[in-house]
């Protein structure tokens, strides 16, 4: 890879967990990093914590308003010129079954999970053109290809996110821009803290769960060394290789997993 000490990133979702460690990831090896995220004040925080600070932008924007979604670009179109990198982090939780949850947070969870990253994909492929060795990563989960009980509405957004990197590796080939689905595992975040859960479902033992920098290195693994789609947990992999080709089993292995009261189907 050319130009790496140089390279300029978005990372989205920044002023927390992943995409904070992410944004501490890339300023610690040279990057400009433009941090995008709701909460003005978070993002002032991680920025002012940053190498080089002042190279660095923070931007406060609500990924669902296309509007001021083209702003932010513009503003590191002004600031950068191009971007080399762009990580699509942000996202939302919804722990609930399915009878349980709530049309208006259906929608806004699939609006952010897969509808903003549509955009963000859209609006920056002119940036990433002019880009040096440009790469796209989406953070998917584990449960984007294995979905889970009481998390239909999460697991379904981010199969979407899968399918659209899938998609998107072929359509942007053209463009020289390598897209790359990372599927993440358990992480300890503040995601399963602030995601909706209205019946208090028991979240996940988060006890063996990754560091944030264990999957900020691995998104900086991929823009060095471009991969297709990588999982951080080989279990999970397994299991969602089982479902495809003996989804009883699957279905069996993963209900055991869980515990909870979670049954496996007999029919």
């Amino acid at each position: 890879m050319t130009g790496a000490a140089a390279r300029r990133a978005l990372v989205t979702g920044a002023s927390s967990g992943i995409g904070e460690a992410t944004a501490r990831k890339l300023a610690s090896e040279g990057y400009r990093v433009a941090l995008l995220a709701r909460s003005g004040a978070e993002l002032d925080r991680v920025r002012a914590s940053l190498p080089r600070k002042d190279e660095h932008l923070s931007l406060v924007c609500d990924l669902r308003d296309d509007a001021a979604l083209a702003k932010a670009l513009e503003t590191v179109r002004e600031r950068f010129g191009a971007l080399d990198l762009v990580v699509q982090n942000a996202g939302r939780g919804y722990l609930a079954r399915v009878e349980q949850t709530e049309p208006a947070l259906v929608r806004e969870t699939l609006e952010l999970n897969v509808a903003a990253v549509i955009s963000l994909a859209r609006l920056s492929l002119p940036l990433l053109r002019g880009g040096v060795d440009p790469v796209m990563v989406l953070v998917s989960s584990i449960v984007g290809r294995r979905g889970i009980p009481g998390q239909a509405v999460y697991a379904a957004s981010k199969a979407a996110l899968n399918s659209l990197g899938e998609a998107l590796r072929i359509e942007w080939a053209e463009h020289r821009i390598a897209v790359c689905t990372l599927d993440v595992g358990l992480t300890r975040t503040p995601f399963f803290a602030n995601q909706p859960n209205p019946s208090a479902l028991p979240g996940p033992n988060l006890a063996g769960a990754d560091d944030p920098a264990r999957v900020a290195q691995a998104i900086w693994e991929l823009d060095r060394a471009p991969q297709p789609e990588v999982w951080l947990s080989a279990k999970w992999r397994l299991l969602a290789i089982a479902s495809l080709l003996a989804p009883r089993l699957a279905d069996r292995l993963l209900a055991r997993r869980m515990g909870g009261g979670w049954r496996a189907p007999t029919r």
